[in-house]
């Protein structure tokens, strides 16, 4: 998937972030691995750490369809890091020059110490995609237990 995703930004997006996407780690973690995740974080033996506390300053998360680019914000803010969420869709990425197959939607956000979000304006969109806020908070909020689980995990 991270390939399709590489293609669909060269040839959607070339002026975007892409190298961020080909210098991040990647994480690919199989249903079972977020079930153990989910599992530990209902059970209450997984304790939820500040996420400055998780070590990782670039990665890239997949689970499922969805690929969310993490890195660590070092602005001296309260946001802690920077992510955008892919998501593969069925639309047809009819503007691409090369490659006709599924596109990607995507959601930019950040988040605090606390895993409180934030949306924020993307301009990877295509011109016929219909963006809704509260759906995109709604995706965000789905993905983010998870996230806040694994970044837990492999904390200090």
């Amino acid at each position: 998937m991270l390939k399709k995703l590489i293609e669909f930004l060269q040839n959607n997006y070339p002026d975007s972030n892409i190298n961020d996407y080909l210098d991040a780690k990647y994480l690919h973690l199989s249903d079972l691995q977020l079930k153990q995740i989910a599992n530990a974080l209902e059970a209450g033996k997984l304790k939820i750490k500040p996420a400055s506390s998780c070590s990782a300053q670039h990665f890239i998360f997949h689970f499922g369809n969805t690929l969310i680019l993490v890195q660590k914000d070092n602005s001296n803010s309260t946001v802690a890091y920077q992510a955008e969420l892919c998501w593969e869709t069925d639309f047809l990425a009819i503007h691409s020059t090369r490659n006709k197959g599924k596109g990607f939607y995507f959601i930019a956000f950040e988040f605090d110490d606390d895993y409180q979000t934030t949306l924020k304006s993307t301009d990877k969109s295509l011109d016929d995609q219909v963006r809704n806020e509260a759906q995109n908070q709604a995706l965000i909020d789905k993905a983010m237990p998870i996230l806040k689980g694994f970044m837990s995990a492999i904390a200090k």
